[in-house]
Parts: C-alpha cells; structure tokens; sequence
C-alpha cells in the first residue's frame, strides 16, 4: 500500500492539497497550513480530523491523533495537518510547503566538505 501523500488541487475550491492514504489506510485530503495546538482543539471541536505526520523518503505519512496523541504534544520532527474542508477559494495557489527543511538539523559533515 501507498501511503505517500502528493500536492493536487481540490476539485471543488482550487486549493492546494496533500492526497493519500493514512496510516489507517483511508484516503485523505489534507490542509497544507502547519496547525498549532491551539488551531488543532478549534479543528477537532469543528468535528475535523487532525494528523500527525512524519517525513518518509518519498514524501510523508500521516497518523490519525487521537485525545491521547494530542495530550503528548508532537514530536519535534512532525507537523500537524488538519482533513481539508473547504472554505474559500485559492486559485493562485499553486505549491506546497516544505515543512521538513525547516526542521532539519543541519548540514552532514560531508556536505559541508569539499574536495
């Protein structure tokens, strides 16, 4: 099974999206905006399912959060997305943040050396 997500535009608002499956294996189309733990509450309150979700080789794999999950907090390597719901229209819109690199720690010894 598939689980890398990829950029597409929703058919419905024209906003950039991430469609996969989750780690539960159900297809998924998820915001691309990074949630705080205050905007996830907000999310779940409005009946929408959050996701925790970690950098894969390919692309990311997104992990349903559960109460539980939420009171742990995240890990410092992950990002919190919310399921997509439409709300308003994004035609300019064209590409997908890329979370990870600003997550990273920093550069290999050997990239850093050159011979």
């Amino acid at each position: 099974m598939n689980n890398d997500f990829k950029p597409i535009s929703c058919k419905r608002c024209g906003t950039v999206v991430w469609q996969g499956i989750s780690w539960a294996g159900f297809a998924r189309n998820l915001d691309t905006p990074v949630l705080t733990i205050e905007e996830e509450i907000i999310k779940r309150i409005n009946k929408l399912m959050t996701f925790e979700c970690h950098k894969t080789k390919v692309s990311f794999e997104a992990v349903e959060r559960s109460a539980n999950r939420i009171k742990w907090g995240k890990s410092k390597f992950s990002v919190i997305l919310a399921e997509h719901h439409c709300s308003s229209f994004k035609l300019f819109e064209v590409t997908p943040p890329d979370y990870w690199a600003k997550l990273s720690t920093g550069k290999a010894m050997s990239q850093e050396c050159v011979f």
